[in-house]
């Protein structure tokens, strides 16, 4: 027993010993790096103007990103409904807002008058109410699909009609 207490005593003094030493190591590094901080403070004038600039960078990046992310797709879609309202033709198939399906009848500058059911039913409503026109999305739905077929048969067309054209090449 006393040999473990002996040994418990001496590495509790060493350790002491170590913790005190790593302990003033820390303080000499700690006015060392701060002596040398303060005179390159000194020496460099335009370090308060860094120090402003490396704080306030990450704000500038957070908006920079939210313009990019929220308002710009925001901007689009509101410029895509407006030129959507813009561009309605008397005879196309309009929803609005409110959830009103009808026929355009008559288009002025800011209103539009719809004929709806089948009692042909005329309400005039505000052109901003317009939520989304029917036709002009059929009409888009099928030209998207007239130039995916468009894609396929010209991908597969493609290999068939450079066989031909090296033949010619041979030939010549």
């Amino acid at each position: 027993m006393k040999k473990t207490n002996q040994f418990r005593l001496r590495a509790a003094a060493v350790t002491g010993s170590v913790l005190s030493a790593c302990s003033a190591l820390a303080m000499t590094a700690f006015a060392d790096e701060a002596a040398s901080s303060s005179s390159s403070e000194t020496s460099q004038s335009g370090s308060p103007v860094m120090a402003l600039l490396f704080q306030l960078a990450p704000f500038v990046i957070a908006l920079v990103l939210l313009y990019l992310i929220m308002l710009r797709p925001q901007q689009k879609r509101e410029k895509q409904a407006q030129a959507m309202r813009e561009n309605v033709r008397i005879g196309d198939e309009v929803c609005t807002a409110g959830g009103i399906v009808g026929i355009v009848l008559k288009v002025n500058d800011d209103s539009v008058v719809l004929e709806t059911g089948g009692e042909r039913n005329k309400i005039r409503v505000k052109k901003w109410a317009i939520h989304e026109n029917i036709t002009q999305m059929e009409e888009q739905q099928a030209a998207d699909r007239e130039r995916k077929a468009a894609r396929k048969n010209g991908i597969a067309a493609a290999p068939a009609d450079d066989a031909p054209k090296k033949k010619k090449k041979s030939d010549d």
